[in-house]
């Protein structure tokens, strides 16, 4: 259980919850609430200064509220910027105490962070990670949601790390992050940028959109040579060519600022990668060419935080495995399950294409969550046929939209042409028991979607729902590793 409490009243806030005597509320207007109606709550609790948009009109009877409680009423141009300079400022600017590196890419962030973290956690070194799975102070696990935090949360963490004398701080940086203010005024000393590929588009209008938002990572590192871009990815090389003092990464280019391959011996998958004209050779934990990308990253990052490449050869051998990301079990009839958050067209290709080479019989459990970009639900669907011997489509998180149309959505990426086996089953516990049920001696079962989610959205409604739990009884008892 951790030691550390995060704090329930913030200095500054934009959630009435963090509201306490003398705090200033933020009103921030969203895409489904208006800040404003939540000013009253917050005068109630406290709050002696209410900070609201020059567009927002004030009525008379919110002036007069306000004066009521002794409060002082500003008005900014940008509330989000607002919420995180206040909230910076009231903390006194914790983030400038700390050697802060940040990771944005569409896929790799998470397992890419919790490499960083452990890898400096490994050589000693006082080190926090922010990811999507994780947030730590030290070896504390801290309870915090969403992928960056909002800035007030955020800047709270960042006081808390200060406190605690730490001297890193890993950040997953999400795209919605960059476009929402959530990291204004932090400076980073490093960044990586593992790829782009197709996601969000319920919340980008279209992919150069989406592209834009992860690029503005790059303006916020310090020293530009100290953003590490992956120039194998198609969209990572148009980020460095409008970036050409960034660094880089890759293993197709002798070139690069780091230089990669990868050889298997001994049953260990080794890294090899040149730095300053010195050849290194560093443990791979993982499966899978993304996660030598991932690593080759993150060998960016500790380059330029100056760490010394020959600390690290077996920093991540202890690497304890990173939730819901190939999560691997195996069952009692001879297959191996993996459980992998794998929700988008570039995630499929990189695990499916792992997951192919190890068998000759691949069956695959997978949905798309509802409310979510339609787009990539064919998409997935014909890179699982691609793959897979046996394709059981079924439910992931339907929200307000029905089960059965994201299905259908789903197999128009099928080409019905070609033979393979294939299954509609929305219910994903009958779904997943008929996966293992068809499963045998040398195949591999793929659940993916939920990863380390523990629960089900139907409509406005979360339901409690472990994979884990469902494959339990067909796996050979305490068998999990990498």
């Amino acid at each position: 259980m951790s030691q550390i409490i995060f704090p329930s009243v913030y200095p500054v806030t934009g959630h009435t919850d963090f509201v306490g005597q003398g705090s200033t509320f933020v009103a921030i207007t969203g895409s489904k609430q208006n800040g404003l109606n939540f000013v009253p709550l917050a005068l109630e609790k406290g709050a002696k200064k209410i900070v609201v948009s020059v567009n927002e009109t004030i009525s008379q009877e919110l002036a007069k509220l306000t004066r009521k409680h002794n409060a002082k009423l500003e008005f900014v141009d940008d509330t989000r910027k607002a919420l995180a300079e206040l909230s910076a400022q009231a903390l006194d600017f914790p983030a400038k105490r700390l050697k802060i590196v940040g990771i944005t890419g569409t896929k790799g962030k998470t397992s890419s962070s919790y490499m960083a973290y452990h890898m400096l956690h490994a050589i000693g070194k006082k080190v926090a990670l922010v990811s999507t799975i994780e947030k730590r102070i030290g070896s504390e696990l801290i309870a915090m949601p969403l992928t960056t935090p909002l800035p007030d949360q955020l800047q709270m963490f960042l006081r808390l790390c200060v406190d605690h004398a730490i001297e890193y701080v890993v950040l997953e940086v999400s795209a919605q992050a960059l476009t929402l203010n959530r990291v204004e005024g932090i400076d980073f000393l490093a960044g990586v940028f593992t790829n782009f590929s197709h996601e969000h588009l319920e919340f980008y209008k279209n992919l150069p959109e989406y592209f834009a938002a992860k690029a503005l990572l790059v303006n916020k590192i310090k020293n530009p040579k100290n953003m590490f871009i992956n120039i194998d990815d198609q969209y990572g090389h148009q980020l460095f060519l409008k970036n050409p003092e960034c660094s880089t990464f890759s293993f197709q280019n002798k070139q690069a600022t780091l230089y990669g391959c990868t050889h298997q011996a001994d049953g260990q998958v080794m890294l090899h990668v040149k730095n300053n004209n010195e050849l290194y050779s560093i443990f791979i934990p993982f499966l899978g060419t993304f996660n030598a990308y991932n690593l080759l990253g993150v060998l960016g990052l500790m380059r330029a935080l100056e760490i010394d490449f020959s600390q690290l050869k077996y920093a991540l051998k202890d690497l304890p495995h990173v939730p819901g990301r190939m999560e691997k079990y195996q069952l009692k009839n001879g297959a191996i399950c993996f459980i992998d958050y794998a929700h988008n067209p570039s995630s499929f290709e990189a695990v499916l294409s792992t997951l192919r080479s190890m068998t000759s019989h691949l069956i695959v459990v997978f949905g798309a969550g509802g409310n979510r970009d339609p787009q990539k639900r064919p998409l997935m669907g014909a890179i699982a046929q691609k793959y897979c011997d046996v394709v059981i489509v079924t439910s992931d998180n339907p929200r307000d939209e029905s089960p059965l149309d994201i299905a259908l959505a789903i197999e128009k990426g099928f080409d019905f042409t070609k033979k393979f086996e294939f299954y509609q089953e929305l219910n994903r516990v009958k779904a997943i028991e008929l996966g293992h049920e068809l499963s045998k001696k040398g195949s591999v079962l793929a659940i993916l979607g939920k990863g380390r989610d523990e629960y089900q959205i139907v409509g406005a409604l979360t339901f409690p729902f472990k994979e884990r739990s469902i494959i339990r009884p067909f796996m050979i008892e305490h068998e999990h590793s990498n």
